[in-house]
């Protein structure tokens, strides 16, 4: 009775490498930068305009009767108003 075995060597090596390059791959996709995305907004040429013109009369003539009340030595601050509007303000945010 003459049976011929035939024997095979079987290396997990192949397996191994295959497998730690997959894993190795995927962590460099992972650390890849992404393009960081930027919002963009246009505002028209006549809504700048607008927000300036009302804005810009507006806030002078505050800013210039404070700078005279100022000058003057008229200017007082109203702790108990800037205390209210603090705790309105704080109160609000819950």
């Amino acid at each position: 009775m003459n049976e011929r075995v035939t024997m095979m060597k079987i290396h997990p090596h192949n397996q191994i490498h295959h497998s730690y390059k997959q894993a190795t791959e995927q962590v460099q996709k992972q650390q890849k930068p992404k393009e960081a995305k930027q919002d963009q907004v246009e505002i028209s040429q006549t809504a700048k305009e607008m927000q300036q013109s009302g804005i810009d009369a507006t806030r002078k003539a505050k800013v210039d009767a404070l700078q005279k009340q100022i000058d003057a030595g008229e200017y007082r601050v109203d702790e108990r108003a800037v205390a209210h509007r603090f705790f309105e303000f704080w109160n609000e945010r819950g």
